[in-house]
């Protein structure tokens, strides 16, 4: 069990999320365990425990909360990472080896498995009124990037429109998950469809301007590109790229503006890094 002997006067730092996961998961000393350092252990941005964070303190959420959403949503994350490695046949991650290149695909798809139940086990320690909802909330956000890995590896994308689609499922749910968990925590429920739309744009952005430097990687195996969905020559295609994540990454922050106490400046944060200034170059 994650101890409760702490001073709740003080704001979760990264830190206490790192130590939340690994107590959830390393709970012997068995290769489960170590499979769990060695993944974590790796880095990565923890942009979603971030994300969490910043809500969580922009809306006054109390020490337990934060941390329970915090570990829950970069859990989840993770596990999928842990899975796609292994579905996409990647065999590094973080400039190590991925987690069924050094373990096995058994261990593989069972710490995966483990993550996710240590989310909600993650979530369960948070003293909050609307428990039940937040936990739904996971699981329809988890079921919608779930479908979204599946058309993804499935790529019979052909328009603009479906590639939007697929997307939106794959990276959006995880990325709104700690901004609608934190709204739903601190009883802005009212505010949770607009956290949402402001990821799924984000998602677009990230995804769009990831194929660009993807390109031929994805052209090789086939996977899903935008420059593979769009006309023209290789230059026109990657300025269509630009073009399209400047879009949608100017309507994730408008959307995310309007998220009360600040709630969403991390998502704001996030979506400034996809498009605008690039687009802005290529077209001048």
């Amino acid at each position: 069990m994650v101890s409760l002997n702490i001073d709740v006067t003080r704001q979760v730092t990264m830190a206490d999320v790192e130590t939340t996961m690994i107590d959830l998961l390393a709970y012997d000393d068995g290769v489960m365990a170590q499979a769990a350092r060695h993944h974590l252990g790796s880095g990565g941005g923890r942009a979603r425990a971030i994300l969490a964070l910043q809500s969580a303190h922009a809306l006054k959420l109390p020490f337990e909360t934060t941390r329970a959403i915090s570990a829950a949503c970069e859990l989840l994350h993770n596990a999928s990472l842990v899975h796609d490695d292994l579905q996409d046949g990647d065999t590094v991650r973080r400039g190590e080896e991925a987690v069924w290149k050094k373990f096995g695909s058994n261990t593989a798809i069972c710490l995966g498995d483990l993550m996710v139940s240590a989310a909600y086990a993650a979530i369960a320690s948070a003293p909050v009124d609307r428990m039940s909802e937040m936990i739904a909330r996971m699981h329809k956000r988890v079921s919608d990037v779930i479908g979204g890995q599946h058309a993804d590896l499935e790529n019979d994308c052909t328009t603009i429109a479906e590639y939007n689609e697929v997307a939106r499922m794959k990276s959006g749910p995880l990325l709104g998950l700690p901004v609608e968990l934190c709204l739903m925590a601190a009883n802005f429920s009212d505010h949770v469809s607009a956290a949402m739309a402001a990821s799924d744009a984000i998602a677009i952005a990230y995804q769009t301007t990831d194929d660009i430097s993807d390109v031929e990687r994805d052209i090789e195996v086939g996977g899903l590109n935008f420059l593979m969905v769009v006309e023209g020559d290789m230059t026109s295609r990657t300025l269509a790229a630009r073009l399209h994540a400047a879009e949608y990454s100017r309507a994730a922050i408008e959307i995310a503006k309007t998220l009360p106490y600040g709630s969403g400046h991390g998502l704001i944060a996030l979506a400034e890094k996809f498009g605008p200034l690039l687009a802005i170059g290529e077209a001048a």
